[in-house]
């Protein structure tokens, strides 16, 4: 089995996993690569260095895709600091280091947008060390920086090539839908699901529905992860996005509206708002890798709430 067709997907049975391994059959990389998966910390904890180098070396795996991530919403950030700073970072290293030793031809993480500084409300590559993460996400956002860091300094010293991907927030089927693991979207989609089911005629939304986020559907971002396999031998740092965003409260109204649901909403103002606006600026992944998303964010919503309705008896 030649080395330079194995490639190795890393959170394979999470959101985003289950959909890069949907597009890889699909879209024909099957002819190109091996595919190995690591579907979970159940299957192989990639922390664990020794046992990761073992896994790396026996497989002859020459690229990495890595989906795995220790993650929540805004609620779960502010009561886990320090497991969403150290897991994060713990994940960073082992990665970088592995790959180095056992020269991988190419590393691909994707990496939170909420990395960025939180005094800015449009992301540019050019800005992304000009401040800290907003309080909100610090840790998780600091720990997402650290694979930034680690790509150019691990190029620098040792050749290895790696990708670091910034994404807007994705969503689609499979993502998390509890209201503390997961981002506003999932989130609204299982409390006005919950509403429309019971019977409910108000559903509450964290602060006052004015921040503005984007949203990628997920199989348009494993997409373009997929695409990065084409990337020259490099240290890579650029954007994927859609550059629009969306009030946290016209996306409620519109997941209202595929749910058929004709409740009222309530703002709790005594919960964080976040950031006040999220949108990322996508310049280069057109040419990089010949990428532009595909899916509508209404048409993605449709398909999500069909999802979820299906799932979850709605």
């Amino acid at each position: 089995m030649s080395k330079k067709n194995n490639l190795l997907l890393i959170g394979s049975h999470g959101f985003l996993g289950k959909n890069l391994v949907n597009l890889f059959n699909k879209k024909g990389y099957d002819k190109n690569f091996n595919l190995f998966e690591i579907s979970g910390k159940l299957d192989l904890d990639i922390t664990e260095k020794n046992e990761f180098r073992k896994f790396i070396s026996s497989n002859n795996i020459s690229h990495i895709i890595n989906s795995a991530a220790y993650v929540g919403g805004i609620g779960f950030g502010y009561s886990n600091p320090a497991d969403l700073l150290s897991i994060n970072l713990n994940m960073a290293h082992v990665l970088y280091e592995v790959s180095a030793q056992e020269k991988v031809k190419l590393l691909i993480n994707p990496i939170s947008n909420c990395a960025y500084p939180g005094n800015l409300t449009k992301y540019e590559e050019e800005l992304f060390w000009e401040g800290p993460p907003h309080d909100s996400v610090f840790n998780y956002g600091i720990s997402k920086r650290a694979f930034v860091a680690l790509g150019k300094a691990y190029f620098d010293q040792y050749g290895l090539s790696s990708a670091n991907i910034v994404m807007s927030n994705m969503f689609g089927p499979h993502d998390h839908f509890e209201e503390v693991r997961s981002h506003a979207l999932g989130a609204l989609v299982s409390k006005i699901a919950d509403a429309k089911k019971n019977n409910k005629e108000e559903v509450i939304i964290w602060g006052d529905g004015s921040p503005i986020r984007e949203w990628l559907y997920v199989e348009d971002g494993a997409d373009a992860l997929l695409k990065c396999l084409n990337l020259n031998e490099k240290d890579y740092f650029f954007n994927i996005g859609v550059n629009k965003g969306i009030t946290i409260i016209d996306l409620a109204i519109i997941i209202a509206k595929h749910l058929s649901w004709n409740g009222n909403f309530v703002f709790d103002k005594s919960k964080p708002n976040g950031v006040s606006e999220k949108t990322v600026v996508d310049k280069f992944s057109k040419n990089l890798i010949n990428w532009s998303p595909s899916t509508e964010l209404e048409d993605g919503i449709k398909k999500t709430v069909e999802w979820y309705m299906e799932n979850n008896n709605v």
